[in-house]
């Protein structure tokens, strides 16, 4: 065998390594995603959950079933 040919085999080789290796980093940019995308959520519902919160604590004290805060 020669040089060309023996580094043509070692590349067949090497190609369905790479292309594993090719989906693992897709998969593990997916997953980066789903966790900023999860985080962004959360982030999110808790503001909501803030929101709501003062909104009935105003009422609350507003129909003086609340003291209020000082």
């Amino acid at each position: 065998m020669t040089d060309t040919e023996i580094l043509e085999a070692m590349r067949q080789m090497l190609e369905p390594i790479n292309l594993r290796l090719m989906n693992l980093d897709n998969r593990i940019s997916n997953l980066d995603n789903r966790i900023t995308n999860l985080e962004y959520e959360m982030r999110k519902g808790i503001r909501d959950l803030k929101q709501d919160n003062e909104t009935i604590m105003t009422v609350l004290e507003g129909r003086n079933l609340l003291p209020k805060a000082q």
